[in-house]
């Protein structure tokens, strides 16, 4: 069993003897820090007033109050913080709601305090509200015209602490990471659809677990869980936007009091883990939901939580900024926010407070029980630069310390994928939006698993545009992407992710409908002909080479019941029918969509149990065939250069017995000439793309060596 208790140094914490609660805060630059802490979340003035005080040689703050004072817990405290600086100074005559102090909105280095405004607790495990339940257009939150005098402190978020007991949650028994089937899915719409009254919600995915377990997921990777404010930009419905790293969010817990929103998360979790299927979370470490400026106005910027406790410590800054264009006024002397993220910021993990947050963050979830993290733009923890310009460093920077700052706080890291070990698993999305050298496929810490988009191009291209590929990128796939990964055991494998097209759609449309907002035009699709038998063919042909490549192949869980998002390929903003699953089509024998549906469900079955598919040295079992059945040296012959050779056979060398994948990317029929089989052998059908009726994986016997292929398609036999 996992124990949920964990504390940090920072954040609110309930000291030993139960009869006090300590509060510390990060701020190397700030001057003066008081907390403020309330009886309501809204409407109402501070009860307390603290101020607090530097630790001696650290740039911590810190105060305590007795719980006696805090009606001993029996209620949630809501708190929040006024932080002084360089730019707004204290004075022991400051009153909230005037200019006492203030000498710029920001200064030369950066500094954005402004003590108007509260600023919530960075580690704090709940907010009580969202911004945007305030303040829509985040008037109250910012620092231009007059709204810097503004005393936001009634209606802000406040900082959640409530006496939170530990819990008991399961564990999922020990296996190799490299055999883990992973779902990528976002919480709501997994059950939105379902006739349940928690639908949408954590403990709706709990009652779900059972069913994700019969489809043959292993993982679940969740998109964002971390609290964001789901109106920013109009609407922010996939999370990418994260207000607070420490706590749930509030709007996907059917119980949603105060101090029960963790509780149901641990819920959840432990449903799952009870069903052998393992937790990740989706972080989002790179940038903030908080810091932007508003209309090209330096002086006007958003004010929440880390921009007002240390701008300087929290943020990339640079002397200027192309935000929206750069059209606007320069004001070189004022600080902007850099935003190689293309999210209106960029967070500094050269900093000793945001490396520490991002280390603490991990563990405390990891104490709630999940088992893997996919980092989004993970390349930003890659960036050992101080200045303006990133610099990436695989080797110094705090994904490459992460791991051994995870064990300091009690958290083990997953170092061999091939093997079964204890610990969670660190995956990296390696690339970010902006700034050079921003691609880094291949060059994260060997511990460290990695997206795999040109698994994804790959793959489209060898069911969609075969005169694309050359047989080595096919090769290059099946062996687990080596032109990056080189002998590392790295590689998630994917067709389609949430940015993008779902399974269906990039099979469905050459095009994005033009109405997506933000999406781009690099799909790499095709309506195939708009004939359904092309597009089960592409499809499964496409789901056959993730599954039998080596790597961990990942889906999107509606991928596997072809939900469709009607062309949309951007689906960040769509809280409705576009993202919802139905499961209806799926369940329905005979249908288009049950058919993929069986057959996936079947081929992950069939990978899990052949171990040799998920096999560290599955590359080394591999032997190549010409269509003559004449073994082919990948080193010597002209695999790069001739993109009109279009078939390879790929002999999987297996203990007992064999199996034979056939690839056509042959417009037409190709015939091929088997491999003859052991003695006292023969090779049987397992399954063929082309085939609607052959899905269940079902040996049908096979006479001869020869076999015609249909058009671009893809055959496995097995010998016996």
């Amino acid at each position: 069993m996992l124990l949920t208790d964990v504390k940090t140094n920072l954040g609110a914490s309930l000291d030993y003897d139960g009869k006090k609660v300590t509060f510390r805060l990060y701020s190397k630059n700030a001057q003066m820090v008081i907390l403020c802490i309330f009886e309501k979340p809204k409407g109402q003035d501070a009860l307390m007033n603290l101020e607090m005080h530097r630790i001696e040689g650290s740039d911590i703050w810190e105060t305590s109050v007795k719980t006696y004072a805090l009606k001993n817990l029996k209620e949630p405290v809501f708190y929040g913080y006024r932080i002084f600086g360089a730019n707004w100074q204290y004075r022991k005559n400051f009153k909230p709601g005037t200019g006492i102090g203030f000498i710029s909105r920001v200064d030369k280095d950066g500094n954005r305090f402004n003590p108007n405004k509260l600023a919530y607790d960075p580690y704090a495990k709940e907010l009580s509200h969202l911004p945007s339940d305030v303040s829509q257009n985040l008037e109250i939150f910012r620092s231009g015209g007059d709204n810097y005098l503004y005393d936001n402190a009634k209606e802000a978020p406040k900082s959640v602490f409530w006496f939170d007991t530990p819990k008991e949650i399961t564990t999922v028994e020990t296996r190799p990471f490299s055999q883990e089937v992973i779902a990528e899915v976002h919480i709501k719409d997994l059950t939105k659809n379902l006739p349940m009254q928690e639908r949408g919600t954590y403990l709706g995915a709990a009652k779900f677990a059972p069913v994700i377990k019969r489809m043959g997921f292993t993982m679940v990777e969740f998109l964002p869980l971390q609290e964001f404010d789901f109106r920013e930009d109009g609407q922010n419905y996939w999370g990418y936007m994260t207000l607070d790293y420490f706590a749930p969010a509030r709007h996907y817990a059917y119980n949603k009091n105060f101090g029960k929103v963790l509780d149901e998360f641990r819920e959840m979790v432990d449903a799952f883990h009870k069903n052998g299927l393992k937790v990740c979370m989706d972080v989002v470490y790179n940038h903030t939901g908080e810091a932007r400026i508003h209309w090209h106005n330096n002086d006007d910027a958003s004010l929440l939580s880390y921009a007002l406790i240390d701008n300087q410590s929290y943020y990339k800054l640079v002397s200027n900024s192309c935000e929206g264009g750069c059209d606007r006024l320069e004001v070189p002397e004022k600080k902007y926010y850099r935003q190689n993220s293309g999210c209106h910021n960029d967070t500094n993990s050269t900093n000793e407070g945001f490396y520490n947050l991002v280390a603490d963050s991990v563990a405390f979830w990891a104490h709630q029980g999940v088992d893997a993290f996919r980092f989004d733009l993970a390349v930003s923890l890659m960036d050992v630069s101080k200045g303006e310009e990133a610099q990436y460093c695989p080797h110094t920077s705090l994904c490459a310390h992460l791991s051994s700052e995870l064990e300091k706080r009690g958290v083990s890291v997953i170092n061999n994928p091939a093997i079964a070990q204890n610990g969670i698993m660190l995956i990296a999305e390696p690339w970010t939006c902006g700034g050079a050298n921003c691609y880094q496929l291949g060059n994260f810490p060997h511990n460290w698993m990695e997206w795999n988009d040109v698994s994804r191009d790959t793959i489209r291209r060898a069911a969609l545009f075969g005169n694309h590929i050359n047989l080595d990128d096919v090769i290059n796939i099946f062996e687990g992407t080596k032109s990056r990964f080189h002998n590392k055991y790295g590689a998630i494998n994917y067709i389609c992710c949430h940015d993008g097209f779902s399974l269906y759609d990039c099979n469905s449309f050459s095009k994005r409908d033009p109405n997506t907002t933000g999406g781009s035009d690099w799909e790499i699709c095709s309506d195939n002909q708009n004939k359904e038998d092309i597009k089960e063919n592409a499809i499964k042909k496409e789901l056959a080479m993730l599954f039998l490549s080596k790597g961990v192949p990942m889906m999107q869980l509606g991928d596997i019941i072809m939900h469709s998002k009607c062309g949309n390929n951007n689906s960040y903003n769509r809280d409705d029918e576009t993202n919802y699953y139905d499961y209806t089509l799926a369940n329905k024998k005979g249908s288009f969509e049950n058919r993929i549906f069986d057959f996936c469900k079947n081929l992950i079955n069939f990978r899990k149990s052949n171990r040799v598919f998920s096999s560290f040295d599955y590359d080394k079992r591999l032997t190549y065939y010409n269509e003559h059945s004449q073994l082919i040296d990948t080193k010597s012959d002209n695999l790069k250069s001739d993109y009109n050779r279009n078939y390879i056979g790929i002999r999987v060398e297996n203990e007992g017995y064999d199996f034979f994948i056939a690839f056509s990317k042959h417009p037409f029929d190709y015939k091929f000439k088997l491999p003859k089989a052991d003695e006292g052998k023969n090779w049987y059908i397992l399954f063929d793309t082309s085939n609607k009726e052959h899905i269940t994986f079902e040996q049908k016997a096979f006479f001869g060596l020869e076999y015609v292929l249909n058009p671009n398609s893809l055959v496995v036999f097995k010998e016996c």
